[in-house]
Parts: C-alpha cells; sequence; structure tokens
C-alpha cells in the first residue's frame, strides 16, 4: 500500500464523507420524527407522573384512591413501570360507548389515573400527548391485550398503546382487597 501524503488524505476524506452522511442521515431521521410526533423528546422511554387521583371501576363498584394515598402511589409506580417499558402504538380507539360500558358494567374492571396537569408519553406517534387521565382495562373488552387508553378531560384521544402485561397491577390491586368479585 502506498503511504505517500496524497493516499492517506485520501483515505481521511472518505472516511469523513462516511461520518458527514451517517451524521446527516440521523440528524434527518431524528427531525422528522420529531416534526411528525411534535416531540424532541419521542426516544425517552420513561414515564414519572404521578396522578392526583386514581379510580377503579371494580364488578359495579367505585373506589377512589387520592393521589396522596400509599396506594394511589404504589399503583402509579407500577403503572408507570409498564409505560415505560416495551409498548406500541396501536389505532384501536376507545369509544364513548366503551368508556360508558367500562363505567356500568358488573364485569369490568378498570383502572383510571387522573393527572393535575396534561400529561406526554413520549413515543414516535403525536397521539399521546396533552393526556389528562389514563384508562386501563384489567377485566373486560380489551382487558387481554394490556391496553392503555389516554383521555383529554373525560374524551378518547384516539388511539392506544399497548404494553407488554398489566399482570404486576392486577396482583396489586388483588392483593389490597379493594376489587373482588
Amino acid at each position: 500500500m502506498n503511504d505517500s501524503p496524497v493516499s492517506s488524505g485520501k483515505h481521511a476524506s472518505l472516511l469523513s464523507f462516511l461520518l458527514t452522511i451517517v451524521l446527516v442521515v440521523a440528524g434527518s431521521v431524528y427531525m422528522l420524527k420529531t416534526a411528525y410526533s411534535s416531540d424532541p423528546l419521542w426516544f425517552w422511554p420513561n414515564f414519572e407522573e404521578m396522578p392526583v387521583q386514581v379510580v377503579i371501576q371494580c364488578h359495579g363498584q367505585t373506589n377512589i384512591l387520592e393521589g396522596t394515598s400509599p396506594e394511589a402511589k404504589n399503583i402509579a409506580i407500577l403503572v408507570n413501570q409498564q409505560i415505560s417499558g416495551k409498548k406500541r402504538f396501536d389505532p384501536l380507539s376507545l369509544t364513548d360507548a366503551t368508556y360508558s360500558y367500562y363505567q356500568t358494567d358488573p364485569g369490568v374492571v378498570t383502572l383510571e389515573l387522573f393527572y393535575a396537569e396534561p400529561v406526554r408519553i413520549h413515543m414516535a406517534s403525536m397521539h399521546f400527548t396533552n393526556i389528562t387521565s389514563l384508562l386501563i382495562p384489567l377485566e373486560g373488552r380489551y382487558a387481554d391485550t394490556a391496553t392503555v387508553f389516554g383521555l383529554i378531560d373525560r374524551r378518547p384521544s384516539g388511539g392506544s398503546i399497548h404494553v407488554d402485561s398489566n399482570q404486576p397491577i392486577i396482583e396489586y390491586l388483588s392483593g389490597l382487597g379493594l376489587c373482588s368479585k
């Protein structure tokens, strides 16, 4: 191989060119996802918001926990762990009829977390922003798919996210004795 200054310069120029291309592509992908999601932190996986109130609809009974209670804090931590983990967006949306079903059907268990200020779940989708409550069906329609719906002022926001499992939340609620048939 020729180690002349001319050949060294060509090697350095090719490396610089490839590095520039990689940076331009990465920057473009970041900017496109940021523009689509309207969230410069779309890649951030953590969700750490604490609700001001937790409502458990349990087989026709309503249990309300204030956000300052130890039970509500533990529920919020479990929900936050699920949302901070692996999740995917789905166009499956909560309808007004399904929301009403969740509020009144005796065969349903849901968990709804209400926040003082609108929250955002960071993801490369623009659908989970300005959320004022999260609704998680634990028994009943959509419970088997580990679905989390976002609501804005008690109105469905469009779309849902699916987490790995709601089992830790179900087990905690069962252990509290707040929800039994």
